[in-house]
């Protein structure tokens, strides 16, 4: 008989404790992490960068992979009127890379540089909710595989970031964040924002019936705390246009220091140089417009449709003789993403066309197609050292397309395929080359 209540008492007991855990999973403290905005078209590009620019792991998760794996996170738990999420991935990737420079090879059996490449790594995320609080955590472990070819796993931390919620009701939310974050988590683009976010991130958003929904968000953050170098990042949203599916964004970055710098670049010992006033490697201001149009859809079994066109400007640049004495800070791309990965046999689709002149962006912030660049060369480098422009090389100054294609095999596993090509934007400029790559990655979320 005691065994018997004890058996009752027990049931009663996982009941109740089931019905807290529904009863928060419904209310609105889910809702409260600032980054996951499934209303917001984000580009998600992991995109490993050092001092050094972009390096071999530039391959890029368009933000249905990033919903669809986060989404994930079913391992919930309560803790002190809270709710923590614990979700992941794990992913082998294989990716082919051919690039030719003034008709040399640059990649393959005859060179130092491997066509293919073999990585593995796995993403855990840590979200803890609570009414007015929360902290949103990611870290990734990453290598190149091969037993005498291989890297030892690197551990990065892509996000720590604590919030807090100022001001909510039915149609404003005011919070603010600190910690650390990236930019393409944040912010919309598909030539600039892969940069790491140290700083304070501020959230305002106000919906305006059948005018449209605001977003105004950004603030500083750090990039060098020796020479007290905080450049600052923001973004204006309108959505549903006068209750259409159109939406505009403008968005600014400052990188720009007048003030001395450290010569960080591809240069061996570049960082171990004096300072530099006025650095070409910060001297940007880049002002983006994105136009968009999302809507649904009905077309083999894709339910959504989201298009979109940007102009970007620096308005930093300054003329030189690497540049030929011109402005080369323009950048324009356009494409769309069709479908989103929600259950299996779900797909999506996107393609886009970039043009990318050499100043347009930062070179540790490009998130683009490129063109390889084996070397490792920068463009503020040359200009520094006053290279012609015929040998003035870097991660810009291309033109090229890329098509990025998810399809989910089971609610958890979803393969990828992604192929990019590109051609210089300006021959004058570093001279002539081709670069093509394809990559197929298997991604498990849990």
């Amino acid at each position: 008989m005691r065994q018997w209540l004890l058996v009752v008492m027990m049931a009663l007991s996982s009941l109740l404790y089931a019905a807290e855990e529904i009863s928060l999973l419904d209310s609105p403290e889910k809702d409260l992490i600032a980054a996951i905005d499934d209303d917001l078209i984000l580009n998600a590009d992991v995109f490993t960068v050092d001092d050094l620019g972009p390096g071999d792991e530039n391959y890029i998760d368009q933000h249905v992979l990033r919903d669809f794996i986060e989404s994930k996170g079913l391992i919930e738990c309560r803790q002190k009127s809270g709710l923590l999420t614990i979700a992941g991935d794990a992913r082998a990737r294989w990716s082919t890379t051919a690039e030719r420079v003034d008709g040399i090879v640059k990649r393959g059996f005859k060179t130092k540089n491997p066509v293919n490449v073999f990585k593995s790594e796995v993403n855990l995320f840590f979200d803890y909710v609570a009414a007015t609080t929360w902290a949103s955590t990611k870290l990734r472990w990453a290598n190149l595989d091969g037993r005498d070819g291989g890297t030892p796993t690197k551990v990065e931390m892509d996000r720590a970031f604590i919030g807090y919620d100022i001001y909510d009701n039915d149609d404003v939310d005011f919070y603010i964040e600190l910690g650390r974050s990236r930019l393409d988590f944040m912010f919309e683009s598909r030539v600039e924002f892969t940069s790491i976010f140290d700083g304070i991130h501020l959230y305002y958003t106000r919906c305006f019936p059948n005018v449209c929904t605001l977003i105004v968000h950004g603030g500083p953050f750090l990039s060098d705390s020796l020479t007290n170098h905080f450049p600052w990042v923001a973004e204006l949203f309108l959505k549903e246009i006068g209750g259409t599916d159109w939406s505009v964004k403008y968005s600014i970055i400052d990188w720009h220091r007048s003030a001395p710098t450290r010569r960080f670049g591809g240069f061996k010992d570049m960082d171990k140089l004096p300072t530099l006033e006025n650095n070409p490697r910060y001297r940007f201001t880049i002002s983006q417009l994105i136009f968009g149009y999302q809507t649904k859809i009905n077309f083999l079994k894709c339910k959504t449709f989201y298009g979109y066109a940007a102009v970007l400007a620096n308005t930093a640049a300054q003329k030189n003789f690497t540049t030929n004495d011109r402005y080369l800070n323009k950048a324009w791309y356009l494409g769309f993403t069709m479908g989103k990965l929600c259950k299996a046999c779900d797909w999506s689709l996107d393609v886009n066309y970039q043009n990318v002149q050499a100043q347009a962006v930062p070179e540790f912030d490009m998130s683009g197609i490129g063109h390889g660049n084996i070397e490792g060369a920068f463009f503020s480098d040359a200009i520094i050292a006053g290279f012609a422009p015929t040998a003035a090389r870097g991660f810009t100054n291309y033109r090229g397309w890329s098509a990025t294609l998810l399809f989910a095999m089971t609610d958890s596993l979803s393969l990828r395929t992604v192929a990019q090509e590109a051609w210089p934007c300006n021959r004058s400029i570093g001279g002539d080359f081709h670069y093509a790559s394809f990559e197929m990655s298997a991604i498990y979320a849990w």
